[in-house]
């Protein structure tokens, strides 16, 4: 009888303990789509050349001044703790042969920085918001 009270006793505290436990969420994991955050028109007017980012809630895009759109579909996000990292295929444009990007994009109040992960194109801009 006293043998098992103790199991008992042993085993209900065992399962207190590891309810109590707290459950962590995978917050990095990857998302479809893109944030919020970032949605709309981005560009940058220089001298003679401009660049624009514009994002969607299905795609984003990146054109540069003498280069083919890139355009990407059905994109994955995920949420770092300063910025966000885009990923998905660009198909073939032009003189586009068609790729995976990733990018990383900070959010700095009415501009975005965006850096090209994997090399691919347009390694490192500032972008300003659009009204349009």
């Amino acid at each position: 009888m006293n043998i098992k009270r103790v199991i008992l006793t042993l085993t209900t505290s065992a399962l207190g303990i590891v309810l109590m436990l707290p459950v962590t969420a995978d917050a990095s994991s990857w998302h479809k789509g893109t944030p919020k955050a970032i949605r709309g028109v981005w560009f940058l007017q220089e001298k003679d050349r401009w660049t624009s980012f514009e994002v969607t809630k299905k795609d984003f895009g990146v054109g540069h001044m003498g280069m083919p759109a890139v355009t990407v579909w059905h994109p994955f996000y995920k949420k770092t703790k300063s910025a966000y990292i885009l990923k998905g295929y660009a198909k073939a444009n032009g003189l586009w042969l068609g790729a995976n990007i990733k990018y990383k994009v900070v959010k700095r109040g009415r501009h975005i920085h965006i850096k090209s992960i994997k090399k691919t194109i347009y390694d490192n801009i500032t972008l300003y918001k659009t009204k349009f």
